[in-house]
């Protein structure tokens, strides 16, 4: 439902670089209607508007997570939160599961989410051993933070039909370990050995999920989000019963897994750009490698201590070239996962040759992740193509020690390089890559504006960015990104009246502080969505 409301008494960060700021904004119809001084607001008030006072809080345009998982964030709230805050040892995820197992019945899968071996206090992955511990009679499966290692116990592995004479599939690996027995512990496409064998969500699990994801996004100020993998039709059909019902709390942009999803809607004519305002199809992804913290991205050089590891590909560069220029001459917007400068390199080579065969203007093909740039040039080869960037902004923040501790020091000099994005004049899309890292865009900010970790300490501060600045990228940044700058993403009249008012003005605060600052009210379409 489309409303009318008045914001006064501001700090307005509005990502339109013609009018950066302003002190109060006015929405009609759902749609902002005035945005400057608090009588140009009040002179478009209707007699039905709310008037609100934000005594000087800083409002920004409301927050678009450029790369996430709504479904899996709504899907996996219920799941057993193994994250560092919650679980700081091996013994505590042990407990924990007991605790669980206890409340299921022994036929039930037991799923935990977000450990980080590098967090653990015994420094180490999760074993089968462990986990047969804590729930002998149950399947159990635990995924790390990043969603590209996961640990499953025994029974898990017998519903998987994984025993010490499985080969290890083409994009993955089985840990075992000096006598060749499993440990559990499985690695990127292996981990689909073990997802094949717990039920698939119904569309009605899917919806549910999806509208417990609206919710959660409201409270942080996110109103747009684009989703990084759709694979399944029950998937499309939550999304468009939801989107008929009135009950799709997100402005979405759907990232369509190519293998799967390319060929049934390239046949019905379906591309990038179908939809509207609420629910759009976007690109083609492909998964170029893996992640840094399962030393499976792909990299120009090899891991530490492991001089013949340089990282896995999904699958063989040229079916990942092929695909790739299929989707392009097919007229999708592309993009793919690709951590490791290797993956960047090969991306972009792909584009290079797609361009060079079949020439198309602002196809703003993405580089999702775009995390570890080692080669300077490569930002001009980006900025060549008119490639965008999507960095998972809050990265360094959780993983920072894992990253030097895989790849040394140096080799994080441009990982997530907003500054140098910016001083090149790339769009760089901002993202959380939910629920890898938080949904909150305020802890996205803060490691943008202080390359700080979760410790305090920074790696290269000389690409950090303003405030300002990283709002944009959070902002107007990711409606570029699924073309849509025209409609939203910036506190502009004639744009949707999304509002993000944040819990202080932020000029009065240390930029580490940010996230406590929080999300007072959220706004979309006028209405107020979260807050009061």
């Amino acid at each position: 439902m489309a409303g009318d409301i008045v914001l006064l008494n501001g700090h307005l960060v509005t990502s339109n670089r013609e009018r950066p700021v302003a002190e109060a904004l006015a929405i009609r119809g759902g749609v902002i209607s005035a945005v400057g001084t608090n009588d140009e607001a009040l002179a478009e008030r209707t007699s039905s508007a709310e008037v609100v006072d934000l005594e000087g809080r800083t409002a920004t345009p409301a927050f678009n997570d450029a790369h996430c998982h709504p479904m899996l964030v709504g899907l996996t709230a219920s799941q057993l939160d193994a994250s560092p805050e919650k679980i700081p040892g091996i013994e505590d995820l042990i407990s924990n599961i007991k605790e669980r197992a206890a409340s299921e019945s022994g036929e039930r899968w037991i799923l935990a989410r977000g450990y980080d071996d590098a967090r653990l206090k015994e420094r180490r992955h999760p074993t089968r051993a462990d986990l047969d511990a804590a729930a002998p009679g149950h399947p159990v499966f635990l995924t790390r933070a990043c969603l590209h290692i996961g640990v499953a116990n025994s029974e898990a592995l017998r519903l998987a039909g994984i025993t010490r004479e499985t080969p290890n599939p083409a994009d993955g690996v089985i840990d075992r370990d000096e006598h060749g027995e499993l440990t559990g512990l499985l690695r990127e496409g292996a981990l689909e050995l073990v997802r094949r064998a717990i039920p698939e969500p119904t569309v009605e699990e899917i919806e549910e999920a999806l509208v417990l994801t609206s919710d959660l996004y409201h409270t942080v100020g996110v109103t747009s989000v684009a989703d990084a993998g759709i694979r399944r039709p029950e998937e499309m059909e939550a999304y468009q019963r939801l989107r008929e019902k009135g009950r799709l709390g997100l402005r979405t942009y759907l990232m369509m897994i190519l293998d799967e999803m390319l060929g049934p809607l390239a046949a019905a004519g379906i591309r990038s750009g179908f939809g509207d305002a609420r629910l759009r199809i976007g690109p083609v992804k492909m998964f170029l490698d893996g992640s840094i913290g399962g030393r499976t991205a792909r990299m120009r050089e090899p891991y530490e201590g492991e001089e013949d590891n340089f990282g896995l590909w999904m699958q063989g560069p040229e079916e990942i070239r092929a695909k790739l220029l299929r989707a392009h001459e097919l007229g999708w917007q592309c993009t793919a996962h690709a951590i490791g400068d290797a993956a960047i390199d090969l991306l972009l080579d792909c584009y290079e040759q797609a361009f060079a065969e079949n020439p198309r203007p602002n196809a703003r093909h993405r580089i999702e992740h775009c995390e570890f740039i080692t080669d300077p040039s490569t930002f001009d080869r980006i900025k060549c193509l008119g490639c965008v960037p999507v960095p998972g902004t809050t990265f360094l923040r959780d993983f920072r020690p894992l990253y030097v501790k895989n790849l040394g020091p140096g080799r994080l000099r441009y990982a997530n390089a907003m500054h140098s994005f910016a001083d090149r004049g790339i769009v760089a899309a901002a993202s959380s890559d939910a629920p890898v890292c938080t949904i909150d865009p305020l802890a996205g900010i803060q490691t943008m504006v202080t390359r700080q970790d979760f410790s305090g300490e920074a790696a290269f501060p000389q690409e950090a960015v303003s405030f300002e600045e990283a709002v944009f990228a959070y902002t107007w940044a990711g409606a570029y990104a699924s073309f849509e700058e025209n409609i939203k993403g910036s506190l502009i009249p004639g744009k949707v009246g999304d509002v993000a008012v944040l819990g202080a003005d932020v000029r009065e605060i240390n930029p580490e502080d940010i996230p406590e600052v929080g999300v007072k009210m959220t706004v979309m379409d006028g209405e107020v969505v979260h807050g009061s």
